[in-house]
């Protein structure tokens, strides 16, 4: 209140001043994958494609063991030896005793398939094949997550402000900024912070998926040829956050207003809600309340490690997905002026994880019942029809009609049109939420309590009108489906429901061109070309919040169609 304080600065007077080093990390992997392979032709009708790859993944190692990890088997020191500490690469005291996770030597992925000819328009395929993908412990020095397993090990310099206009740090000019040195590492890093990275000698499996299919090929009169397929890939240890090591058991909501209890010397005076020691619970540990300040509540202290707050695994897989899907496709190939590709997907995913990457996953709303994490995926759309072709209309040089170079045949002759059609089914809505109203600490949110009532209520056709201003904000999904949860439980609906879908996807897109013959050399071509032909709109999904009034509502536009754009170009050919 007694000046800028950017005028401050500028003289080299700040008001705090902190500084921290990041670890350099120098990571190294190494993958070896030898296969074979061979088409063997048992007969002119049969052939059949025999393969296996062997994939030798070295799991990360770093040059110099900066990988500082939580080990739920090893007394802490700063916690009255509770079991959970930190431990890092190496064999130093405390260290480890390895550097690296073991090597899997079981990621063997078979490879079979065959063709059939039925005749000579008939032919059935079909093949079986499992792959390893690149994760787990494999994954680490291509990820960002590669500076998150040194943190506990950064220098730090802190100033904190005096609260007054007096610098805490003084002059800039005669108070060097000092260059912090690392943490030296011991066991009881990390106690009573916000979270420590978890590793695993366990963590030595890669994601795996194995894929199946078998179709039938047809061809048709008219140079048209057909595929009927059936599609299956079920994916394995997928990334997933299902098993927070640090979530409160639920049952332990039992316990009610009481989880908010504090265990802070100054609790009685401090307006909390009451000591935790008066209503005769013991702290953890010694240290717990002068570590966690007012955060060292009955909540903390019932945690599996007490001692420690989120503790992450970015190398967890237990995520899994199933994918089911009938395929068709409809090919024409170019005569008589047209050719086109049509094609429908119907198809059904399940999975308990929605994402490639851990560090975007939220945890399982309760990783001790999974049950509900098990849901329809939001990503992949149950219909899909797209067709794209082109024709040639009948007229002009070399045509059925007006086949000439003079007036008429230049004039009438020479369009052609093409299109791309795509239009999709909603997807699974997911997110399904409801506000937190009771301490849980590393837990996955709440979900509200489903209902007997109908889950849909509603159509997305009345978007338009209010967006245009001609009327109330459309309820897509019924608000009564689903009700608030009894306080201190947890609620019993699916991250997702088949019947709760986001919006349609439909898009069109169109071209018209005309040639102009110049003799046999030159030729002409003026095109116009338009995108979202019939100028849809895209809206976002209704509101999953439970909680808020909008609940099933649609209330935002979404940004993945742009407005109906047109161009138009002439170019000439010799």
């Amino acid at each position: 209140s007694t000046g800028s304080a950017f005028a401050s600065f500028m003289l080299g007077l700040p008001d705090s001043a902190n500084r921290s080093n990041s670890q350099e990390l120098k990571l190294r992997n190494f993958d070896f994958s030898p296969y074979i392979q061979d088409d063997v032709k048992f007969s002119t009708r049969l052939t059949v494609n025999l393969g296996m790859r062997w994939d030798i993944m070295v799991p990360f190692t770093e040059e110099n063991n900066n990988i500082v990890f939580f080990d739920p088997s090893i007394q802490n020191p700063a916690a009255d030896n509770l079991p959970g500490a930190v431990t890092k690469f190496g064999s130093c005291t405390g260290c480890a005793g390895y550097d690296r996770a073991p090597t899997n030597w079981h990621h063997i992925g078979p490879r079979l398939g065959f063709a059939y000819e039925l005749n000579n328009k008939t032919v059935v395929q079909g093949g079986y094949s499992i792959a390893f993908l690149d994760g787990g412990a494999y994954e680490y020095g291509t990820n960002k997550v590669a500076v998150n397993y040194g943190n506990l090990l950064q220098g730090s310099y802190s100033q904190n402000s005096t609260g007054s206009n007096v610098s805490a740090y003084g002059s800039w000019d005669t108070h060097t900024m000092p260059n912090p040195a690392p943490t030296p590492f011991n066991p009881g890093l990390g106690v009573g912070g916000p979270q420590v990275d978890v590793f695993s000698k366990a963590d030595n499996y890669a994601p795996y998926s194995q894929m199946w299919n078998i179709n039938l090929q047809r061809q048709l009169p008219g140079q048209m040829f057909a595929t009927l397929a059936y599609v299956g890939t079920k994916d394995i240890h997928l990334p997933s956050q299902l098993n927070s090591i640090n979530q409160l058991n639920p049952k332990y909501f039992a316990l009610g207003n009481n989880l908010n209890l504090s265990f802070a010397p100054d609790c009685a005076t401090n307006g909390s809600a009451g000591c935790a020691t008066a209503a005769g619970y013991a702290a953890p540990y010694s240290a717990f309340q002068s570590q966690w300040g007012e955060s060292a509540t009955l909540a903390q202290a019932l945690t599996p490690y007490p001692q420690y707050g989120y503790l992450f695994n970015n190398f967890e897989g237990s995520g899994s997905a199933q994918y089911n899907a009938l395929q068709i496709q409809v090919e024409k190939r170019y005569t008589q002026g047209l050719a086109f590709l049509a094609s429908y997907t119907l198809s059904s995913e399940y999975n308990n994880t929605n994402y490639g990457f851990t560090s975007f996953i939220g945890n399982a709303l309760n990783k001790y019942d999974q049950k509900l994490e098990w849901s329809p995926t939001s990503n992949a759309p149950p219909q899909v029809m797209k067709v794209s072709g082109t024709y040639d209309l009948p007229i002009g040089p070399g045509k059925k009609f007006f086949s000439n170079h003079n007036l008429t045949g230049q004039i009438l002759g020479g369009w052609q049109v093409g299109w791309i059609l795509d239009y999709e089914a909603g997807t699974p809505a997911g997110g399904l939420s409801e506000n937190l109203t009771f301490p849980y600490p590393n837990g996955g949110g709440n979900r509200p309590d489903r209902t007997s009532v109908a889950l849909h209520s509603g159509s997305y056709s009345k978007a338009d009108d209010y967006y245009s201003g001609k009327g109330a904000a459309p309820q897509i999904w019924n608000q009564d489906a689903f009700a608030a949860t009894a306080p201190f439980t947890l609620g019993n609906s699916y991250r997702t429901y088949q019947e709760m879908k986001s919006p349609p996807y439909y898009y069109e897109s169109g071209n018209i061109r005309k040639h102009f013959f110049f003799g046999d050399r030159f030729q002409g071509i003026l095109q116009m070309d338009y995108f979202n032909l019939f100028n849809r709109t895209q809206f976002n999904g209704p509101d999953t919040n439970q909680s808020d009034g909008a609940f099933g509502q649609v209330n935002s536009q979404g940004s993945q169609i742009s407005n109906r754009q047109g161009q138009i170009q002439f170019r000439l050919e010799f």
